[in-house]
């Protein structure tokens, strides 16, 4: 059993910190008080780290934006990209949104790990009978609940971030398409007002759908490719590794693949939330993307996406769990 808890994920530590429980001197674990201080440290070290990350990777974002958003197919080119947004907005456009994104990404990455480690054992609860874990013939299950805890449980504490974070994210985009679009917004105050008063709610959670369709199982994937990750490391990379390089070559791998696998719902998302207001609907949407640029538009911008998604991921969770692991030993 010490073996066991030995060879857990770095992710099961986030769960412990947010979940309130520790291990004894033997390595077994044993259930302490839920203290609010464990939920509290979650949610500003995943804050943190989200938006570290997300401020130095913005500009990947705002090019993936640009991509998806251009109904030219010569427009879609990286370098075309890049060179239209420097001519119209100089390096400052490579950052258009940065305030918008850390604030979704610190809120919502903060609501994730705070969120993360009950839901795990909710769930685990509610697939447990004492301590086995048993199907209906009284086979175990301890090989495959992992799995299903780990999907579901990450599918399910995102979707709650995302929904949270919905408006905030409507506002990045169009933050960061404003120059493109020549509707400029002064701050992300002035952006919400102007949205609220044009389009009134429905503006501000236009894209929901989509991005659930895209978030749900990203989170579900990415957290089920982290653990199993971090397994095939500490049991192949040679001894003496640092911790930290672990953390950040599975968060890498994780992020760019579960990034490709939820990729079409992100360019429906981008289209949806750039309408302004014309209420065009996920089918038709998804409808003109094929019939204008096939199915490979459903895929446009997927390149700066996940090369954003997998250093951003490796950056937020390498730091998240330096200060989990720190907050631990305290």
């Amino acid at each position: 059993m010490a073996q066991e808890q030995v060879s857990k994920a770095g992710v099961d530590r986030s769960m412990e910190v947010a979940s309130g429980e520790t291990g004894n001197a033997q390595g077994m674990p044993k259930k302490v008080d839920r203290k609010p201080r464990k939920s509290v440290t979650s949610f500003l070290a995943g804050g943190g780290a989200g938006m570290v990350s997300t401020t130095l990777l913005q500009p990947l974002d705002v090019i993936k934006t640009h991509m998806q958003a251009a109904e030219n197919p010569k427009d879609r080119y990286f370098k075309v990209v890049v060179n239209r947004i420097l001519g119209e907005d100089g390096v400052k456009g490579l950052w258009r949104g940065t305030g918008p994104a850390c604030v979704r990404v610190g809120l919502g990455a903060g609501l994730y790990f705070a969120v993360l480690g009950p839901m795990v054992e909710t769930m685990r609860s509610a697939f447990a009978s004492g301590d086995e874990y048993t199907r209906g013939d009284g086979g175990s299950l301890k090989d495959k609940l992992p799995a299903l805890v780990t999907l579901s449980a990450g599918a399910l504490t995102r979707s709650i971030a995302s929904s949270v974070v919905c408006p905030i994210t409507v506002i990045k985009t169009r933050m960061e398409y404003a120059a493109a679009s020549g509707l400029v917004y002064r701050n992300t105050f002035h952006a919400v007002q102007t949205i609220t008063y044009k389009e009134g709610l429905p503006g501000l959670y236009s894209g929901l759908i989509p991005t659930l369709a895209r978030d749900a199982p990203y989170s579900g994937l990415y957290l089920l490719m982290y653990n199993r990750m971090q397994i095939f490391m500490r049991e192949n990379m040679p001894n003496g590794t640092p911790q930290a390089a672990g953390n950040f070559l599975a968060g890498a791998v994780a992020g760019g693949g579960a990034t490709l696998l939820t990729h079409p719902p992100d360019v429906i998302r981008t289209r949806l939330q750039l309408d302004r207001g014309h209420q065009a609907g996920i089918v038709s949407t998804v409808k003109h993307i094929v019939e204008v640029h096939g199915l490979k538009g459903l895929f446009v911008g997927v390149v700066p996406r996940v090369g954003r998604r997998a250093l951003q991921q490796a950056f937020a969770w390498t730091i998240y769990e330096e200060i989990v692991q720190r907050v631990s030993k305290l």
